[in-house]
């Protein structure tokens, strides 16, 4: 018999998952991995589909929940003669737990109250059910046997009755008040069952610190919508394949759109679109690491393959090939056919991608600071894909099986693409055709306004030619396309309600996509509208809108795909990172806007200008201090700790880090505690010149940033009363601002370019901090917080040398120099104007330095005409750079 979807949850352990019922059966599991054959999949076919389930013999009630905060599941059964809690989970591979090399399942049983008689039923149908198994006993150890998928489950009981049906075993046994069992199923053939305790308090402490390890302004506090985000948060972590980084977009095959349909998809892979939908949703609340590690993986990915277009998705290993393959032998859920494994959707053209990837890149450059060198080529390649394709048709968003068509929103990504690229490429200084970007960018926005909107409608319309909508158009302004106030995004927004809302919930289209059958309303859709209607400041039809949608949410928090609006059933794969990251998005929308108004309540008081007026030194690192600094890694340490505190805190919508919420923040106190520990640091433990400019480099950067958020600057630093010589860190027993540590230290005791005397006095112990050797890159690695700065990054003394070549070369090809060729003139920085001495002698000298690290054509044109050059200088911006704003 079949249970609805919504009486299931999942455990996993980023690497395989497991669907468990409220009533205590494992209805479907893949094993050793996400996308692995199933050895449970009763769902799929429930008298040939195989489970495991531990329940009472009698009649009983059962309830489901999950430790808080955890993926471990915990389903209570009553009776009318005693009261247990069963604990399912996959242990986490960690050096801490198991090993990476045991995949298994964990069931741990303990009475509450009286007693009670339990069956246990095991019956494995490994290969998606084409097998059954050949069960041996020995002991308390049971084998079952297959070619290729062998599994050996143990268990703690004294006293039990067991029978072998067919490959099926079925144990009775009983437990009193206090008593416990456990049992541990294992993928493999594994004998040393010593090593198989349970580790269940382990992985309730590993989910915990891995949920509230994070940053953020929406981080510590959601308000009423805390419980659900949590749960929406560590089901994401469930889907993502450890060993790559790569994100699942479910964990499910086949679970119908429509039942008795024929829309059942295999899920079990990464799409591009979905894993970065995913990194915003993790960003937004301040998980920042598996970000990295997916746009790394894609990288590698990509590189591997050496193909000319980039697909719409591959297997969580990076594989290309998704062979689609029907299961004929399988009834389907609720006799749902065809069970598909593999996705045909592989071979589709979906321009849409494109933008996906290149937004997901630029949250990583705001968020991190920076961008990997190395990456550059990828996401330059990404963007010529868009630049090529955008005028040519394809299946869409959608996946759509009758195309394809010139769908706006893949257009509209396709400039997405292009925009993110030119923004990256100026904030580098990477190469790239970026007039050409330019100019194809207001092209497609051209053609998108002249083909893809409806003027009766007064609304963007799902493809050219056609009057009809389609829920994704609800992207529009939060891809920034256009603005959210744009009348014609009001337009499609109430358009969309009209058209596409029944029963409260949002259809994708109405349209014709190939396919026999329809599919219900689609969850993600309602977030997106939410989204929309929270940053149009519509908040009340927002929130209104979110406790509707909280309907299709389950008795644990979990969505599926999709939601029959008629039967209140859940429908699609299941739990479904889509709707997840959607009821993400959704919420911190809400919470922004909320914190939009109070922003703009908050004045600044007498005190904080009377502050920024009177120009009195300050250390910002007088705290207490509950750290000893012993080596140079602190420097290390405060500017890991600061990025990613600038990054959690960067809001997107607001297009700067929210500075006030950073410095409430538990985390924003252990930065200021560990730069207290500066106090005990000896700057003569640095030993070389490497070590002290890595050290004083990133001093410097972080001391900037930190007077940033301590003066609350808005604007510019310029709005401090000699910031640079009035803010400073205690190192050791002395205090250094930055002008110190530039002019004193890096340059050598150098004078200031506005004063004559050199910073450091004859008698300054100071003196011995200083560099041995003067070197002029370092210009490119101070950050002045204005948008004329070079961009922040983490100098390390073992890298540093190719590092600040690095600097250099993207400050003086990012904008740092200009040259007008018919004009014989160059135009620089006015870096150069001030630390002219820094660089050369004379003219000749200043040249040849810029010709070193210019491009080509560059450096030829300023070898070449050397002699009647004329330098102009470029007006210094002192606003804040987008790194910081």
């Amino acid at each position: 018999m079949y249970l609805d979807i919504s009486e299931y949850g999942l455990i996993g352990d980023m690497h395989s998952a497991a669907l468990v019922s409220k009533n205590g059966s494992i209805d479907y599991c893949s094993m050793p991995s996400l996308d692995s054959p199933t050895i449970f999949a009763s769902l799929l076919d429930d008298e040939k589909g195989g489970y495991f389930s531990i329940q009472p013999k009698g009649t009983f009630t059962s309830s489901q929940s999950y430790v808080d905060d955890t993926n471990v599941l915990a389903c209570k059964f009553t009776t009318d003669t005693g009261e247990a809690v069963l604990y399912d989970f996959i242990p986490v591979a960690t050096e801490h737990l198991v090993t990476p090399k045991e995949h298994r399942i964990d069931r741990c049983l303990e009475m509450r109250k009286g007693s009670i008689e339990f069956r246990l039923v095991f019956a494995p149908r490994p290969n998606y059910a084409s097998t059954i198994p050949v069960i041996t006993f020995q002991g308390n150890t049971i084998k079952a046997s297959s070619h290729e998928h062998p599994l050996t489950l143990t268990h703690s009981l004294q006293e039990s009755t067991q029978e072998n049906d067919n490959g099926s075993v079925v144990i009775d046994f009983s437990l009193a008040v206090e008593e416990s069992a456990r049992f541990t199923l294992v993928y493999g053939d594994y004998t040393d069952t010593d090593t198989l305790s349970s580790k269940l308090q382990e992985n309730i402490d590993f989910w915990k610190n891995w949920l509230h390890n994070c940053l953020g302004e929406h981080c510590a506090f959601l308000g009423e919508y805390t419980a659900l985000v949590n749960r929406s948060l560590l089901a994401l972590k469930l889907l993502t394949f450890h060993p790559t980084g790569a994100i699942a977009a479910a964990a499910t095959t086949s679970l119908p759109e429509t039942i008795g349909g024929e829309r059942n998809w295999d899920y079990r892979f990464t799409w591009l679109r979905d894993a970065s939908f995913t990194l915003k949703a993790l960003f937004s609340l301040g998980h920042i690491m598996e970000a990295d590690s997916f746009i790394h993986w894609l990288h590698s990915t990509y590189r591997r393959h050496e193909s000319e277009n980039i697909q719409i998705m591959y297997s969580i290993r990076g594989e290309e090939t998704l062979r689609e393959k029907e299961l004929d032998h399988l009834k389907g859920y609720k006799n749902s056919k065809p069970v598909r494994i593999g996705n045909l959707a592989h071979r589709q053209n979906q321009w849409d991608i494109y933008g996906e990837v290149m937004d997901a890149a630029l949250r990583l450059s705001d968020y991190a600071g920076k961008i990997d060198e190395e990456l550059w080529p990828f996401f330059r390649d990404i963007c010529n894909m868009a630049l090529n394709n955008w005028q040519k048709p394809d299946e869409g968003i959608w996946e759509v099986r009758n195309g394809p068509y010139h769908f706006v929103y893949s257009k509209v990504m396709c400039w997405v693409a292009l925009d993110r690229g030119i923004i990256i490429a100026k904030r580098y200084g990477f190469d790239a055709p970026v007039n050409d970007w330019i100019e194809e960018r207001e092209a497609i926005k051209k053609d998108i306004f002249e083909k893809g909107f409806d003027k009766k409608k007064q609304s963007f319309v799902q493809r050219y030619g056609s009057q009809e909508l389609d829920a994704c158009l609800l992207l529009l302004p939060l891809v920034n396309f256009l603005p959210i106030e744009d009348e014609r995004v009001q337009g499609t927004i109430n358009a969309c309600i009209a058209e596409l809302m029944h029963n409260g919930f949002m259809s994708r289209y109405k349209t014709d996509d190939g396919l026999n059958g329809k599919d219900g309303e689609f969850v993600l859709c309602n977030f997106w509208l939410i989204e929309c209607l929270a940053r149009s400041n519509r908040i009340e039809e927002a929130e209104q809108l979110m406790k509707e949608t909280l309907r299709s949410a389950n008795h644990l928090g979990l969505f599926s795909e999709e939601f029959d609006s008629n039967t209140n059933e859940m429908l699609g794969n299941f739990p479904q990172a889509f709707s997840h990251i959607g009821y993400i998005n959704a919420v911190v929308a809400i919470l922004s806007s909320r914190g939009r108004s109070f922003e703009k309540e908050v004045q600044t008081t007498l005190v904080d200008r009377l502050r920024k007026l009177i120009p009195l030194q300050t250390a910002l690192n007088d705290g207490s201090q509950t750290i000893t600094a012993t080596d140079a890694e602190i420097a290390a340490r405060l500017k890991q700790l600061l990025g990613r505190l600038q990054g959690a805190f960067f809001n997107i919508s607001m297009g700067r880090v929210n500075y006030r919420a950073m410095k409430q923040s538990e985390r924003f106190r252990e930065y200021l505690q560990l730069a207290a520990s500066l106090k005990s640091f000896n700057p003569e433990s640095l030993g070389n010149d490497n070590e002290k400019k890595a050290f004083w480099i990133n001093i410097y950067n972080i001391l900037i940033i930190h007077g940033v958020i301590e003066f609350d600057i808005k604007n510019s630093v310029l709005e401090i009363i000699n910031f640079f010589g009035r803010i400073g860190y205690t190192i050791g027993k002395t205090f250094f601002t930055p002008d110190d540590i530039e002019h004193g230290i890096l340059r050598k005791n150098r004078p200031h370019p506005a004063f004559p005397l050199r910073p450091f006095s004859p008698f300054d112990s100071r003196l011995a901090f200083m560099v041995e050797t003067f070197d002029p890159r370092i210009h490119f690695a101070l950050v002045c917080a204005s948008s004329s700065c070079p961009p922040i990054e983490f100098y390390d003394p073992e890298y540093i040398d190719e590092q600040l070549d690095i600097a250099t070369r993207s400050f003086i090809n990012r904008g740092g120099l200009e040259t007008d060729n018919a004009g014989n003139t160059v135009r620089l920085s006015e870096i150069f104007k001030w630390y002219e001495r820094d660089f050369g002698n004379n003219k000749e000298e200043l040249l040849n330095y810029l010709a070193r690290y210019a491009d080509e054509g560059t450096a030829e044109f300023l070898i070449s005409n050397q002699g009647k050059l004329k330098i102009e200088y470029l007006p210094y911006n002192w606003n804040l750079n987008s790194t910081l704003e």
